[in-house]
């Protein structure tokens, strides 16, 4: 091999071990970065995990706390930090109505029908959603009455125009808020101190039973910083519970049953009666 040769060799060997070093330094970089926690801890959590009704329920009320604690050292920051705490429910089917008033009669003349909309949806925030962060950040993380997850069911309602849709996508937030069931508390959250916050929501006697799944976010500037997330669950309890695993297992008898009661019922009140004109 000749002098150009090896020299040639020695400067290959040479680029090649500047080459791995600057890819290994680059990959422990990338996954320095990665691996950076965000400057802000958010822990949070609700005061009951477990609500029973049974036929004495009136409604509840959840108590939702916790700390938001700097992970890094702290530098001159005056940007306000914001929680927003998202509660929802279960979704289930929801058909919406229009009446119209035709002949001097009020009747039903259009309906649309929604193939999940939650049963039950709370929005609390440290202030105005529109000064913690942009509608597009919102948006994405499916917080605000705008975001509400509500999805239109196939079928006749497939051709309404899309204006038609959203006018009883509207309706159907309406009829929620004045049923208690869609809530939103603008500086329903407040810090105590620094670091601690607290709110509450009230549940309606008229919730659903089922799972309530409780979301925390923590936004910085317009920018969500961290999010945790917590769950309550309502469970029928008692003779409710009794008469509701009952009419599940026993579909035929339940219906014998109260189709008997309401017969029953009947009959004692026109006796009752019928004793009183005497």
């Amino acid at each position: 091999m000749g002098i150009n040769q090896r020299l040639a060799c020695r400067v290959a060997i040479i680029v090649g071990h500047l080459c791995a070093g600057t890819a290994h330094a680059a990959f422990r970089q990338n996954g320095a970065d990665a691996a950076t926690p965000p400057p802000y801890r958010l822990e949070a959590d609700v005061s009951m995990r477990s609500i029973p009704v049974d036929v004495r329920f009136s409604g509840a009320r959840i108590v939702m706390f916790g700390s938001v604690n700097r992970t890094a050292p702290a530098a001159a920051d005056t940007q306000p930090l914001d929680v927003v705490a998202v509660i929802q429910g279960a979704r289930s089917r929801l058909t919406v109505r229009r009446k119209s008033h035709v002949a001097g009669v009020w009747i039903n003349t259009q309906s649309v029908d929604f193939e999940q909309a939650p049963r039950y949806y709370a929005v609390v925030s440290t202030r105005s959603l529109d000064l913690i962060a942009s509608k597009a950040v919102l948006g994405e993380n499916g917080i605000g009455f705008e975001q509400v997850p509500i999805s239109t069911a196939l079928g006749d309602s497939a051709g309404v125009k899309p204006a038609v849709l959203q006018e009883f996508r509207n309706a159907a937030i309406d009829l929620g808020i004045g049923q208690k069931h869609y809530v939103r508390q603008d500086g329903g959250i407040t810090f105590v101190g620094k670091s601690l916050f607290r709110a509450q929501v009230d549940l309606p006697a008229s919730i659903s039973v089922g799972e309530l799944d409780v979301s925390f976010f923590l936004f910085r500037a317009g920018e969500l910083v961290t999010r945790n997330d917590s769950r309550v669950d309502l469970k029928r309890e008692g003779f409710e519970h009794f008469i509701y695993e009952f009419s599940r297992r026993n579909s035929l008898l339940y219906g014998i049953f109260t189709v008997a009661l309401a017969a029953g019922v009947g009959f004692i009140s026109s006796f009752i009666v019928g004793l009183r004109r005497r």
